[in-house]
Formats: C-alpha cells, sequence, structure tokens
C-alpha cells in the first residue's frame, strides 16, 4: 500500500511538473531572459510612454535604441544604393573626363567600371584624384585612375547591418559594392546608410529628400518604383511593411497584389492607396502613393 502511495504522489509530481515547467520558464525568462538583446527590448517598452506631451528627445533616444536592437535583422540588401542610383565612372574615359566626372559628382567615392558595368575595377576617392591631379600639375595624359582607385571591396547583401558595421570598423573603410550569391552587383552600401538606420536621415548642404518622390498638392505622391519602403517611411513617419521578399514601393504593391498590374490599377494596402502611374514590360515605373488622410483627386 505504502509503495502504491509512493508511486502516485510521484506521478503526481512528475505531472504538475510537466505543465508547470513551461510556465516556470516563462515566468523565468520574463524575470530575467537569456537573451539580453530580448531584456533590453522589454525594458524599452515597458518605460513607453503614450502620453502626448512626452518630450521628443526622449521618443527619438527610445526609437534609437530600438533600431540598434534591430541592426542584426537587417541586411545590407535593405538598406543599399540601387545600382541604378549609383553613379559610377568608365575607367576607360580619357582623364580629364574622369576629373569631371568626379568634380560633378556629389559623392566622395566612385566605383571605376571597365568593358560592363558590372565589371568593376576599383574605387576613385575624390580627394586622392583631385591630389594626383595636383601633383600631375596639368599634364593630365599622365595620370593613371586605377593607380589612384582602391581596390573594390564586395560584400553579400545578406550581411547584416551589425556584421557590416563590425567589418566597416575592423577595415577602417566607410564604403562597400553588394552582391547576389551570383556575385552580380547590387548596389553599394556605406557607414552613413548603417548610421543612419540609427539616428535617422543625417543631412548636408549637398543632401536632397529622397531621390525619385514628389510630393503632390493634395496630398498623394508620385514615388519611382525603385525607392525603397524603408526610405519612405524614415522620411515621412509612415509604417509600411518591409518584408524580405520585397524593398521597394514597386515590390510591396507586386507582393501584395500577387501580380504585375497595369497601369491605371489603383490598390488599397494598410490604409494607403496605390495608383499604378507607368510601367514598361514587367517593371511598375511610377507609383502614386496616398497615405491615411490625403485627398482622393478621383473623387
Amino acid at each position: 500500500m505504502l509503495i502504491a502511495e509512493t508511486l502516485i504522489v510521484l506521478a503526481a509530481g512528475i505531472l504538475l511538473g510537466f505543465f508547470l515547467y513551461p510556465g516556470a520558464l516563462w515566468l523565468r525568462r520574463r524575470i530575467r531572459p537569456d537573451d539580453p538583446g530580448e531584456a533590453l527590448r522589454s525594458a524599452i517598452e515597458e518605460h513607453t510612454s503614450d502620453d502626448a506631451g512626452e518630450a521628443a528627445e526622449i521618443k527619438q533616444e527610445r526609437k534609437m535604441l530600438r533600431s540598434i536592437l534591430d541592426l542584426a535583422e537587417v541586411t545590407v540588401g535593405e538598406v543599399m544604393t540601387h545600382r541604378r542610383h549609383m553613379v559610377m565612372i568608365d575607367a576607360d574615359l580619357p582623364a580629364t573626363e574622369i576629373v569631371d566626372a568626379a568634380l560633378a559628382s556629389p559623392f566622395t567615392r566612385l566605383p571605376l567600371w571597365r568593358d560592363e558595368p558590372d565589371n568593376i575595377i576599383g574605387v576613385v576617392h575624390a580627394k586622392s584624384l583631385l591630389r594626383e591631379v595636383r601633383v600631375a600639375r596639368g599634364k593630365m595624359e599622365t595620370l593613371d585612375i586605377e593607380e589612384v582607385a582602391s581596390q573594390p571591396w564586395f560584400v553579400p547583401d545578406a550581411t547584416s547591418l551589425l556584421d557590416q558595421l563590425q567589418a566597416f570598423r575592423a577595415r577602417r573603410e566607410h564604403f562597400a559594392l553588394v552582391v547576389d550569391e551570383y556575385g552580380s552587383l547590387l548596389g553599394l552600401v556605406t557607414l552613413e546608410d548603417i548610421l543612419e538606420e540609427i539616428v535617422g536621415d543625417i543631412t548636408d548642404e549637398l543632401d536632397t529628400h529622397v531621390a525619385g518622390v514628389f510630393a503632390q498638392p493634395d496630398g498623394s505622391y508620385i514615388v519611382d518604383g525603385t525607392v525603397t519602403v524603408r526610405d519612405l517611411n524614415r522620411e515621412f513617419d509612415w509604417e509600411l511593411p518591409d518584408e524580405t521578399d520585397y524593398s521597394t514601393i514597386a515590390g510591396l504593391v507586386i507582393y501584395e497584389s500577387r501580380h504585375i498590374p497595369e497601369v491605371g490599377q489603383t490598390f488599397t494596402f494598410f490604409g494607403f492607396r496605390f495608383e499604378i502611374l507607368k510601367r514598361q514590360r514587367h517593371q511598375v515605373l511610377t507609383i502614386r502613393v496616398m497615405p491615411p488622410g490625403s485627398a482622393n483627386p478621383s473623387e
């Protein structure tokens, strides 16, 4: 009889442990999370206030903390400058034309290509180029652009921003070219791109607002299809989803509509209205985006 009672107590203890353990584990992780990042996220969220009078500086600091924690989850492919918007120089151009192109560009570092744009042979720094021009003292025919250029650095598009930031620090570089798994050039990423993910847009006297976005009197925006969703969210404080399946506004519309839309078609997703204005073959070139609350010109 004693043995039977002991077995019953033991079985009951095992069953209670089986059902209570998940709850105890959840409680322990809530109090003392195994993941330091999750512990920080919980601390940030628990101190989040909905008070409209909360200082803007505090809200911005909280946003920056969240962005830092997200660096490991965002890839360089999501924040890079697409190759369509890159300024590159043909290395076979005469030296005078190369110098003129570098001076006309708002960018400091410019990729050099030869034979075809995918064949990047170096990256020229405007400051180094001007130094060589001064040494040449007007004898441009003696300028060897390949000697001035540095070796290109290629990184996979799937690299996380945290890993890329650490790589920038280790190599003491600010600029990398982004390629896909097949080695095809996709774009470029800079240290500034990563910093902007944390602190927001960093502007100077040469910067403009998001390229390819044109505000309209009715509150809508004419947007190039290649503009990234992340840039739009940062610029206008929108909250459009930024999935791994797409990065551009055209990609969002195609992903949500499940087909390549025709000119004139309109869609409503996430409270936004999207109207297809221009399409070339299978590419959506221009979209009118109407945020929630904007006037609808068709009504």
